[in-house]
């Protein structure tokens, strides 16, 4: 009896099915009689079976919508009907003994896991699980949802699943058999019972006769799935049942995209080797998607190891699974040093469905369409759409420059992968520029919680630049590529040419040294011998091969495939390399200077000779319709070029090019034109065309610049610097790269070019090009932590600079002067700088200058105790910095408004507004410098100490940004630390460190307050009110450093000492509500220590009450502490403001001032006397 569950064949008699326990025989619902498959009525109470007529399946394992087992319920009411669906049978071979060498738990585990692949492969590709029987699996595609290539997903599913099942163990295969045709299905069946009929008895025998490892399939499902998958006849099979023999076919490999999209007409090599690597690869994606993480896969190796072939493989797996993958392909082509964003280019072009033939109107009206479609919200697309405007070279820069561009096309990413896993692919990425490289890592940086996935391919050489490639990204994997072994490459090797004589086998493994393209190219060049003849998906043998002669290296044996072609052939070969990787009919017609007609027919030769082949997307990187099969074929090509003919070649390139007037184009243009200078002789031939490569570089550098490339313009502009003569022009030049280089943070370099162009701009006798430079390097000087030696510069620019003409270099210099004064302390200096500035800057219309100058005036008041009008100042720099696109300057305003605002919670919420608008452009420094003041804020108020610990210890920790960056954050972080009793050795050695290294006086004034506050807590009051009075040398921050020295001096009972302090507090010019109570409390401790209780207790109130108005909660707690030690512990006053202190300190586990408020309630017992004499021995905190 054959089991309907699992059509296994049973002896007559059996009440149960050997192999899943199924009952073979069902009973009637009605008087419990047995029937048999088939019975319309009840042969006992004629009961009818409708409802009852296949046998009662026995427990199947099903796949939940947890992935977990769950048994099939019974189907009540299903209706059947035929469909057409294709059913997949797999099962196990060799678990047999597997299960007998091995304890029951451990076949149980090795079992789950391969439901698990069964379940995850099935469901990725659209099917459903029928049913788990024993170790094999029944899947369904076409019910219950039919889609138009069902046939071609099971296919895909059961070459993934017998791949998959070999990471069970070498000992464990698995074989599937696939069957597309007609079926019966039961509608609302779920899982269990839907399909039945011939079909799936077939689908199972297919199974049974497949060999370990393969899939076989019937003659209409190799028809439905063969545009998209290699298949190889395996005979007429013989199977159990059915009375006529099964034509089967193989499936070997999938070659295309679903529907057979992308698929070459040439043969592709078999896969070989590199099964873990992609393996690896799809559990990344579903890792990504689950997870919800950005993360890297860099994949490096040689030219020919196999990175793009890997891509290809991963690329046609995401399309052929169900889920929604958005995937992403752009290449760097080998141009000089990269050309600016080429590859992110690509991308968006694909993403909008934009060609090469669309001009700007539709350019811009498929941007718009693609920006609505997959950003949502209405200040997104604002200034995202812009910004992939000027990636496409349609639109000039925004004012917030590189910030704004890598946060605006961050944000489009972002937008898309909240939908769904996104992936983006980066090809040869050591042809890269600069800026994309960091791009890449801002996206991955700054990209929280969305499924984005960068899977980028370089060969080594990519380290040579970028040393640390990937070294910071959270989630970064490394796959660097090996040399396939021998049995991998005889695998490809038979694979692609089956019947490959064994002599020339082990002739092309002697020097292939495992590289997969070496077989290949030696395989094309017998193709083009004509000693290998096309046979289906792969060749043949055209006879005796005869000795093989294989050249010694890949490269040698690429240049004997082009000497062996006609002289004509090669020459075009030759002409295309110049064009790039990918070329169009157009410019290979000017490089070659030949016509469209004539070019056509060569062009399919070189694309059956397998040189070329016909890209069929016409978006290619290079806007081209031909490619190169592989990279090295190109390299090879275009060393064969002479000079003389290389400068012909690429001039002709550099004039198509600039004839097309596109913008994005300007970094080809200029690597054209100077590879026609590098291959010119001396003399007039290169100087003529050295102006040509000098205006093409300039026009580079500013394209870079506009998108934020800037050390890409640095690049360019170094170039032009080489091939330029002329003092005036190089200084204009040195100072441009200057600027650039500032951007980029390249202060060392900066500092060099200013310097170099403002020496060449003197002996051209320019003084506007001095001035401009000397105002530059005044600003670098700023930006690299060297405010003092601004300062100093730009006074003796300014004096130097001619009375007439040059407003705005003038009012740049005034500006750059009023920022340099207010960052070393000299805020009176700083408005009057500012006010000459903001003159000439108000009347010339320089939006920028004035933002930047109201915020530099607007600290400045504030640090003049003028406090309302710095505010109102600093609200004006946000306003007019918001409204002319200054995100940078916007930033700093906002953050200095922080700083002016009295009351720490609103401080906080400016900071905190500060870095999220630093964060969504990316600015790494403005955002490291308003989080940390937020942190000191949280010190301030005592507000979640554990979380502001974390916070600085942790992203910023591994990414300390400038010395100055790393001195705030370790500062700050110290002040938690101190307060908890925690150890600050190695903070305060590496600040005495830092202090001589940074000129901002913020430096020395965070060491001297950190030895103070360990003093303190040591009980060296002396030194501690030492180290302190040093720190408020800056006298930005002297009030907050003054009020440490009157603590110090209130603890030892230094009446000296504390007059002293008060009469420097008052003297300072801020003002402020923190201010004000700690000059109330020095009087109030000056009248404890000269014995006047009264007045203390009546000023401490008054001090602590101005505290609490404003929340600064352990300001409130230590002063309060410090009332205690005066005044004794038995007074109401102490005790309610002790008991407010201790609740602070326990809240915050500032242990070591617990336990000196433990110390000074104990001293003054009730009755005792208040004794008011020094006391250095009163603190039992624990030294650092």
């Amino acid at each position: 009896m054959i089991c309907s569950n699992c059509t296994t064949e049973n002896k007559p008699g059996r009440k149960f099915c050997v192999r899943c326990a199924t009952p073979l025989a069902a009973a009637c619902p009605s008087c419990g009689a047995p029937y048999d498959p088939g019975d319309a009525f009840c042969g006992e109470c004629a009961t009818p079976l409708a409802n009852a007529a296949a046998p009662t399946p026995g427990p199947a394992r099903l796949a939940t919508t947890a992935g977990a087992p769950a048994f099939a319920p019974a189907v009540a009411g299903a209706v059947a009907e035929r469909r057409l669906v294709s059913v997949l049978f797999a099962d196990l071979v060799g678990f047999t003994p597997f299960a007998e060498e091995r304890d029951a738990e451990d076949v149980r585990d090795t079992l789950t896991r391969y439901f698990d692949i069964a379940t995850d492969v099935i469901g990725r590709y659209g099917g459903t699980v029928e049913k788990f029987i024993g170790d094999a699996v029944m899947a369904v595609w076409g019910a219950p949802t039919a889609r138009e290539d069902d046939a071609e997903r099971s296919v895909r599913a059961a070459l993934d699943l017998v791949d998959g099942v070999r990471a069970l163990g070498a000992s464990i295969q698995a074989r599937a058999g696939v069957l597309t045709g007609e079926a019966a299905v039961t509608l609302g069946a779920t899982n269990q019972g839907m399909v039945a009929g011939d079909l799936v008895n077939t689908a199972a025998r297919l199974q049974s006769v497949a060999q370990p490892g393969t899939v076989l399939v019937g003659e209409p499902t190799m028809r439905a799935a063969s545009a998209a998958i290699a298949f190889e006849e395996a005979g007429e099979q013989t199977l159990k049942g059915k009375t006529a023999p099964v034509p089967a076919y193989r499936a070997l490999r999938v070659v295309a995209q679903r529907g057979g999209g992308g698929r070459s007409d040439l043969p592709e090599p078999p896969f070989v080797g590199r099964d873990e690597e992609l393996r690896l690869l799809k559990d990344l994606i579903a890792t990504t998607g689950r997870d919800r993480r950005a993360r890297l896969v860099s994949i490096t190796g040689p030219g020919g190891i196999g990175k793009s072939r890997l891509a290809w493989e991963l690329e046609k797996f995401i399309d052929g699974i169900s889920e929604t993958i958005y995937w992403h392909r752009g290449r760097s082509p080998a141009y000089g040093e990269g050309i600016t964003f080429w590859a992110l280019g690509e991308m968006i072009r694909r993403r909008a469905g934009l060609a090469e033939t669309d001009d700007e109107a539709a350019t811009r009206e498929r941007i718009k369409v693609t920006v609505a479609e997959y950003v949502p919200t209405d200040d997104d697309r604002r200034w995202v759409e812009p910004a992939l405007l000027t990636l496409l070279g349609l639109e000039p820069a925004p004012a917030g420059g590189r910030d704004v561009l890598f946060a605006a096309w961050r944000i489009f990413f972002e937008r898309i992968a909240e939908r769904s896993t996104t992936v983006l692919l980066f090809e040869d990425l050591q042809w890269a520029d600069s800026g994309l490289l960091d791009f890449i890592e801002h996206l991955l940086e700054w990209s929280k919680n969305v499924p984005l996935i960068v899977v980028t391919l370089a060969r080594p050489e990519l380290f040579d630049r970028r040393p640390d490639w990937g070294a910071e990204t959270r989630n970064l994997t490394k796959l660097a590529l090996e040399p396939l072994s021998d049995e991998a490459m005889r695998q490809l090797l038979d694979g692609f040419v089956p019947g490959l004589p064994e002599a020339a086998i082990r002739a092309i493994l002697a020097r292939a040294d495992g590289m997969p393209l070496y077989a290949v190219e030696t395989v094309r060049s017998l193709v083009a011998d004509g000693r290998l003849a096309r046979e289906g998906d792969g060749y043949r043998p055209a006879g005796e091969l005869g000795e093989l002669a294989v050249p010694d290296t890949l490269r040698s044996l690429i240049a004997s495939r082009l000497d062996s072609l006609d002289p004509v052939d090669r020459s075009l070969v030759a002409d295309a390399s110049v064009l790039g990787q990918t070329f169009g009919l157009a410019g290979l017609t000017a490089v070659s200077g030949q016509t469209a007609e004539a070019l056509e027919p060569r062009l399919k030769v070189l694309v059956r000779r397998e040189l070329f082949d016909v890209e069929i997307d016409p978006r290619s990187p290079e806007r081209g319709l031909y490619r190169f099969v592989q990279s090295l074929i190109r390299e090879v090509a275009y060393g064969t070029l002479a000079k003389r003919e290389r400068r012909a070649r690429h001039l002709a390139a550099a004039r198509y090019f600039e004839a097309l007037g596109d913008d994005e184009l300007a970094g080809l243009l200029a690597s054209h034109y100077v590879a026609a200078h590098e291959a010119s002789a001396e003399g007039a031939e290169a100087d003529a065309v050295a102006i040509q490569a000098r205006l093409a570089l300039s026009g580079a550098a500013e394209r870079a610049a506009t998108l934020g490339g800037h050390d890409q313009a640095v690049s360019y502009l170094r170039q032009a610097i080489a091939i330029t003569a002329d003092p005036g022009e190089r200084a204009g030049l040195h100072l441009r790269a200057a600027r650039s280089a500032n951007v980029a943070a390249l202060h060392a370099d900066a500092q060099a070019l200013v310097r170099a162009g403002i020496d060449l701009a003197q002996a051209a006798g320019d003084p506007q090009a001095v001035g401009a430079g000397e105002a530059l390097l005044g600003e670098i000087l700023i930006d690299s932590g060297q405010p003092r030696e601004a300062v100093e510069l730009l006074e003796a620019a300014i004096a130097a600079f001619p009375d007439t003409g040059g407003g705005e270099v003038r009012a740049t210099m005034l500006a750059n002067l009023s920022r340099a004064l207010m960052r070393t302390s000299q805020p009176a200096r700083a408005i009057q700088a500012a006010d000459l500035a903001l003159d000439l800057a108000e009347h010339l219309g320089l939006e920028r200058i004035v933002a930047e100058t109201f915020n530099n005036k607007g600290s400045s008041l504030g640090q003049l105790g003028r406090l309302r009008e710095g505010l109102a100042l600093l609200r004006a720099a946000i306003d007019v910095a918001h409204g002319g696109g200054f995100v940078a300057a916007e930033i700093r305003a906002t953050s200095n408004l922080g700083a002016s605002i009295e009351d720490p919670r609103q401080a906080r919420d400016a900071y905190r507004a500060a870095e999220e608008l630093a964060r969504r452009v990316g600015n790494r420094n403005l955002a490291r410098w308003s989080a940390e003041q937020a942190r000191y804020q949280d010190y301030v108020l005592a507000d979640d100490w554990d979380a502001a610990l974390v916070e600085g210890a942790g992203d910023r920790a591994d990414d300390a940004g400038s010395l100055l960056d790393e001195v705030r954050r370790i500062s700050i972080s110290a002040l938690f630390q101190v307060a908890r009793g925690d150890s600050t050795d190695a903070t305060l050695a590496r600040l005495e460190v830092l202090s001589t290294q940074v000129s901002d006086p913020f430096a020395d004034a965070a060491m001297h307050a950190l030895r103070s506050d360990r003093a303190l807590h040591a009980g060296d009051y002396a030194l501690a009110g030492d180290e302190a009075i040093l720190a408020a040398a800056d006298d930005e921050l002297a009030a907050y450093y003054l009020a440490d020295a009157m603590r110090a001096a209130i603890w030892g009972g230094d009446l000296a000492r504390a007059r002293e302090v008060a009469r420097r507090l008052e003297a300072i010019p801020q003002i402020g509500i923190g201010i004000a109570a700690d000059r109330i409390a020095a009087q109030a401790a000056m009248a404890a220590l000269e014995g006047r209780p009264g007045d203390a207790i009546a000023g401490y109130r008054d001090a602590l009450s101005r505290h609490r108005s404003i929340g600064a909660a352990f300001d409130l707690a230590r002063m309060a502490l410090d009332f205690v030690i005066l005044i004794g512990g038995d007074h109401p006053a102490t005790r309610e403001a002790g008991a407010e202190a201790r609740a602070i300190f326990e809240r915050v586990k500032a242990r070591p001032y617990l336990e000196r408020l433990d110390a000074a309630t104990a001293r003054h017992a009730p009755d005792a006397p208040v004794t008011l004499a020094r006391d250095s021995t009163a603190v039992s905190g624990t030294p650092d």
